[in-house]
């Protein structure tokens, strides 16, 4: 995939899928539902489940399509600025309440996602040794993992807890396989969206 400078319309179109699937993640998931699926159902520790399998996973999609589609340098920062700005205006034009663990549409949650979307940008290109579907298996893990990682760091030791060191391997394990379905499907649906994609390049 050879890489182009951002423009106009492909930095709208980046903009556009982050918001997307900012209202996809703040309508499907109100409330609670995250922290009853993963703990209460799955049985997962936490913090930062909620993270690996559903906030990491919709940012992948809406970060690594927007790269694949438009193969802009910056589409996955774009992106994911996009989501974390729409979360912040829809919740605070429709006061729609959300759990505080998260931080969702704080200052501090798009922070995270704009370093997550930077990670993701630097993956696309310094992975061009590797065909495309196996980078975007790689960027989908790392963003994955940076995403769990930064939230670790700088939002739940004052939203929730500090992370058990004893948790960490499973969920950063979870994480990763996570991410890496989601890269794939990732790439799968860019496939399928862009008409100019070719399968078989590797830059």
């Amino acid at each position: 995939m050879e890489s182009k400078r951002l423009h106009g319309r492909e930095a709208l179109l980046c903009a556009a899928i982050g918001c997307i699937g900012a209202l996809l993640f703040l309508f499907v998931f109100p409330m609670g539902s995250i922290s009853t699926l993963m703990h209460d159902v799955l049985g997962l520790p936490g913090p930062g489940a909620g993270i690996a399998l559903i906030l990491g996973p919709v940012v992948i999609l809406a970060a690594l399509v927007s790269v694949l589609i438009t193969r802009a340098t910056g589409g996955a920062l774009i992106a994911s600025l996009g989501f974390g700005l729409t979360c912040g205006l829809v919740l605070w034009l429709f006061q729609i309440p959300t759990n505080p663990k998260g931080a969702f549409g704080s200052l501090p949650f798009i922070a995270v996602l704009a370093l997550a979307g930077l990670v993701a940008d630097a993956c696309t290109m310094l992975g061009k040794a590797l065909k495309l579907p196996w980078r975007s298996v790689l960027t989908g893990a790392s963003l994955n993992a940076v995403l769990l990682t930064l939230y670790w760091l700088l939002i739940f030791p004052f939203t929730d807890q500090w992370v058990k060191w004893a948790d960490v391997p499973l969920l950063m394990g979870v994480c990763l396989g996570c991410g890496a379905v989601l890269g794939y499907i990732a790439y799968a649906l860019s496939r399928a969206f862009s008409p100019r994609f070719v399968p078989q390049e590797r830059e």
